[in-house]
């Protein structure tokens, strides 16, 4: 499959959604729907897991390591995508020091 689609089916946004919060907690859930560039291949759904429940590393041992990576891949992408933005906490320090 081929697409630059970043469309996602009600089925799939709801898996996504089940999946987030039995795993991290429903605060982590967010419903988002992405703008599709206006030249880009819509005829089909964006690539995604076609079984949610299908972890990566529940089915490593019956995939290459090439199927394993590229699967992990695409399933962590998937659900990054329906998650919530990141909450970074950070420190900016200025030091200024005399010369020895």
């Amino acid at each position: 499959m081929r697409t630059d689609s970043t469309r996602i089916s009600d089925v799939a946004r709801n898996a996504a959604k089940k999946q987030i919060e039995s795993t991290f907690g429903s605060e982590y859930y967010e419903n988002r729907f992405y703008k599709t560039k206006a030249d880009s291949q819509d005829a089909h759904e964006a690539i995604r897991p076609s079984y949610i429940e299908l972890v990566p590393d529940e089915i490593k041992e019956s995939l290459t390591t090439d199927q394993y990576k590229l699967y992990k891949l695409i399933y962590n992408r998937f659900i990054a995508s329906q998650m919530s933005n990141a909450i970074f906490d950070t420190i900016s320090v200025d030091i200024n020091c005399r010369n020895l």
